[in-house]
């Protein structure tokens, strides 16, 4: 399960954003490549993919993975409670706030143990590099929606 994880995080993206990205390239092949709009429009979606698979450590995903690793007393370590799963992406997102990343150094999960020599200031950077790349891709999936053309030539 963990390696299945780690290939997830590497990808930068999460599964919904996965999701609108392949929705979108199966429109336009829908709609027809042969029309140069929807070929440019797959095009782009490939290099969103592309791009963010050597720039991106996702933080939605990076925070879930730390909050399945740290098992609180009070949970089952066999089950991942919805409830327990969510106040722990809660105490995370909010001690990501602060610039603390304390949590990463109980995770013990090797590719992840060089954001532990980061200075804070540093982790801090990265964090919202991370986080404003993924609004720049929402507003690149939505953008690339509206260049999509469903009208069939005749």
């Amino acid at each position: 399960m963990s390696m299945s994880l780690m290939e997830r995080i590497s990808s930068g993206l999460s599964g919904s954003e996965m999701d609108r990205i392949l929705s979108g390239m199966e429109k336009a092949l829908s709609a027809g490549l042969s029309n140069p709009k929807n070929a440019a429009v797959v095009a782009g979606y490939i290099h969103v993919i592309r791009e963010r698979q050597d720039t991106v450590i996702h933080r939605d995903l990076l925070l879930n993975l730390a909050a399945t690793w740290v098992v609180r007393d009070d949970e089952d370590p066999g089950v991942i409670d919805p409830t327990i799963h969510q106040k722990k992406l809660e105490l995370f997102e909010a001690m990501c706030k602060e610039a603390s990343h304390d949590f990463f150094t109980r995770l013990d999960i090797a590719p992840l143990m060089p954001l532990l020599t980061m200075s804070p200031q540093d982790f801090q950077i990265l964090w919202e590099y991370n986080v404003e790349e993924q609004r720049k891709l929402t507003q690149a999936l939505k953008h690339l929606n509206t260049h999509l053309d469903t009208g069939r030539k005749k």
